[in-house]
């Protein structure tokens, strides 16, 4: 499974709680938007509350060491490795300039209930495209982009 880093193109002062509410993580299109959001309003917080690191921290374990991917407390450690590393290069390396790139949604796959793959493209002023796919998983009745280690 191909997981997109945090500066692809998708990843575009107010607080997590004020930034994502129900409306916006109601399909897996709009939780990709929320990040989105967040991202252009260079929103720290919004930005994390926008991706589901346990889901990440599984699936690295499932990649890494696959015995390791069904414990709880070794999924809760990665995924808390995850987010504090995440958020140390958003403070030393800043969010990314994505620019005014216009994009949209290519393709959908159901991987497993309440996992989805979406494929967006993106358009850059220059002409230039990409093709991301990023993967939402549902938890707690939200939406949500899955976090992986952060490329930069």
């Amino acid at each position: 499974m191909h997981l997109v880093p945090w500066h692809a193109c998708l990843l575009l002062g107010m607080t997590a709680a004020s930034t994502i509410n129900a409306a916006d993580i109601d399909t897996p299109e709009n939780a990709v938007r929320t990040l989105e959001q967040a991202y252009a309003q260079k929103t720290e917080d919004g930005v994390v509350a926008a991706l589901d690191f346990l889901e990440g921290g599984r699936q690295l374990l499932q990649e890494t060491n696959p015995a390791l991917a069904n414990d709880p407390a070794t999924i809760k450690q990665t995924a808390e490795v995850l987010e504090l590393s995440f958020r140390n290069e958003l403070r030393t390396k800043g969010f990314p300039d994505l620019g005014n790139q216009k994009c949209s949604f290519a393709g959908r796959t159901q991987l497993a209930p309440g996992l989805i793959k979406l494929t967006e493209q993106c358009i850059r002023p220059d002409g230039g495209k990409s093709i991301q796919d990023l993967i939402v998983m549902k938890r707690d009745l939200r939406w949500r982009v899955v976090a992986v280690a952060p490329v930069f």
